[in-house]
């Protein structure tokens, strides 16, 4: 028997029984989709959680600090971060930049309105490295003196202290001229108590950034070497000894920018061998993906089991199909089909019907998960506070094919022993049967 008759033949003995076909077909339809769908929710959840940590800062970012070591202890050396560790980071395989910052705080100074922030400073030849992008004007240069470039997010944080309704002004932080101050109690000044004489800085804006990153949007940032001038002055004023981590040669925190996100946990732990401590977003965004791997394997369990029925109803529709086909069986194999076409041809119906209802059950899963991200979106945006913008159930372009292939799996699996069966009557018998 030709490959073209057999198919011919299993598919009119489909059709001859459209109505069992179908329900058999449909049973394949609802497990298949089951599947999908539920495995949908989970990467849907996956990339939530990416999209509301990746809100919070750069996921290929690690943040380097002093590891704290007990001084009672004796033989522990401390990890400096200072130019010798920038150096050494920048040699590890997959770091793609690396820049010390120092960070101090103060307020900026528009008019009678003021700002406290975080002043912030960094390597200006690294900044496009690491992702930083302005709105208006540009990024930073090493030439840059008493330059900022503003966060996204700097023009909601003015106020007037003595204001007694509080109003949004309107801020324009590339027009208007300000000043800077190291002191942090500035606008909050008690009468009577002493307070040291900060020196007051005119600055100039070169730029501000896209608004969007919680990490960025609140705050200034300077070139280092600035930055590191402004804290020698502030530490003047208070007559206060330099702060650990606020000098020349020691930096608060190193960051590393590393190529690509699923390399940060490598390099995080070659950085934390160096005797360092290490910490990136990705710490986070591991356990919610943890979380999420066991909520989608329970929704698959549960979109399995639909399709262990339907694989039963496969093998059901198969073996009735012998009891009702049993003197054509023996028909054939007495005009001489062999045994090997009889399984070839049980098999193939069975695949059909797994085929079939997995083509359609990806076509009504895509149906379901247009249906959920249409209607739930904004609860979901709700749940992880990413505005709405998340979709619930994602399906990926390789699901698709595995569900196809799985769901013709299952029918040739529920398909064998049928096959088995119709390979084991004996013709003078099946012949007899009718």
């Amino acid at each position: 028997m030709s490959s073209i008759d057999l198919i011919r033949m299993g598919v009119k003995n489909l059709w001859r029984r459209k109505l069992r076909t179908f329900l058999t077909v449909l049973g394949v339809i609802i497990g298949t989709s089951s599947i999908i769908v539920m495995l949908s929710l989970g990467f849907g959840l996956t990339e939530g959680f990416q999209e509301q940590i990746s809100q919070w800062g750069d996921l290929t970012t690690i943040n380097v600090h002093q590891r704290w070591v007990d001084p009672s202890m004796p033989g522990q050396e401390q990890a400096k971060l200072d130019d010798k560790a920038v150096l050494s980071f920048k040699e590890i395989p997959n770091v793609l930049a690396v820049s010390p910052t120092l960070e101090t705080y103060g307020a900026v100074i528009n008019g009678r309105y003021i700002a406290q922030i975080p002043i912030k400073g960094i390597d200006p030849d690294v900044m496009t490295e690491f992702g930083f992008e302005t709105v208006e004007g540009r990024l930073l240069n090493n030439t840059d003196e008493l330059a900022v470039v503003f966060g996204g997010g700097m023009k909601h944080n003015f106020w007037d202290p003595n204001a007694r309704i509080w109003r949004e002004p309107k801020i324009d932080l590339m027009k208007d001229r300000m000043s800077l101050t190291l002191n942090p109690n500035y606008g909050y000044e008690q009468p009577g108590r002493d307070t040291p004489n900060y020196k007051e800085y005119k600055i100039k804006s070169v730029g501000v950034l896209v608004e969007g990153n919680w990490e960025t949007d609140y705050g200034i940032y300077m070139p280092i070497k600035e930055v590191q001038k402004l804290i020698k002055d502030k530490e003047k004023s208070e007559n206060a000894k330099p702060q650990r981590g606020q000098s020349e040669s020691q930096y608060q925190q190193i960051n590393v920018k590393v190529n690509d996100m699923k390399n940060v946990q490598d390099v995080q732990e070659t950085i934390k061998s160096m005797g360092h401590e290490a910490y990136s977003l990705n710490d986070q965004l591991e356990s919610m993906k943890q979380t999420a791997g066991i909520i989608q394997a329970v929704l698959g369990g549960i979109g399995a089991i639909s399709l262990l029925v339907a694989a039963i109803g496969i093998t059901n529709t198969m073996v009735m199909s012998i009891y009702e086909r049993t003197k054509e069986i023996g028909v054939m194999k007495v005009i001489g089909a062999s045994l090997k076409d009889i399984k070839r041809l049980f098999l193939f119906e069975s695949a059909l019907i797994g085929l079939l209802g997995g083509i359609l059950g990806v076509i009504f899963s895509y149906l379901l998960s247009f249906i959920i991200n249409h209607f739930g979106a904004s609860f979901m945006g709700n749940f992880l506070g990413t505005g709405g913008e998340s979709d619930i159930s994602i399906i990926p372009i390789w699901l698709v094919f595995a569900a196809m292939a799985f769901s013709a799996l299952i029918g040739i699996m529920s398909g064998y022993y049928p096959a088995r069966r119709a390979m084991n009557l004996s013709a003078l018998e099946a012949i007899r049967t009718e």
